[in-house]
């Protein structure tokens, strides 16, 4: 009786560790581009597909957690909530949708910002927050460089011949009349 007892624990444990594992990374969370670059104050925007990785459970996506390198980057999981599904079937995928959007704060220093991850929670019912999947990406940040527009050089050459020919005028309606004059009778 006492061995009955001790292998329906260890039995009862057993499935308790499979049943945790399996809710571990039971959904694939793949970003079309884990790594972006854009300029300090802008929005920049990361699509994914998440897939159900199980083939005989439904899992909810019930929400999301997320972790950045720095407070200069904030997190908006907007997109997540308006463009997935609140369940996925077995082996089920959705997307490409955007997933989540990162605020790049004016004041944010150019450099590679890398350590940052977005989680999918949820589980086997609309009320479980087990992490599901996660991914990682890193956001690249650089200020513009100043380039002048074609606009500029046009303006720039247009103003550089204007005081090319003022110069002439004024060259020739002064002593430039008669230098030239001479100039012609020598030759």
């Amino acid at each position: 009786m006492k061995r009955t007892i001790r292998q329906l624990g260890l039995a009862t444990v057993a499935a308790l560790i499979l049943a945790c594992g399996a809710r571990a990374d039971s959904v694939d969370v793949s970003l079309t581009q884990s790594s972006q670059t854009a300029t300090p104050g802008s929005t920049i925007t990361f699509d994914a597909t998440i897939t159900n990785l199980s083939s005989t459970d439904t899992v909810y996506l019930n929400g999301d957690s997320s972790v950045t390198s720095s407070t200069l980057l904030t997190i908006d999981d907007t997109p997540f909530l308006f463009n997935f599904p609140l369940s996925l079937d077995p082996s089920e995928a959705s997307g490409p949708f955007a997933l989540f959007n990162v605020f790049i704060d004016p004041s944010t220093p150019d450099g590679t910002y890398d350590f940052n991850s977005f989680s999918i929670l949820g589980g086997l019912d609309g009320n479980t927050f087990d992490t599901l999947g996660t991914a990682d990406f890193s956001v690249t940040v650089g200020s513009p460089v100043a380039t002048p527009e074609p606009g500029t050089f046009v303006l720039l050459l247009s103003g550089l011949l204007a005081m090319g020919t003022l110069g002439l005028f004024r060259f020739l309606a002064s002593d430039g009349r008669d230098l030239v004059a001479s100039f012609l009778k020598t030759s």
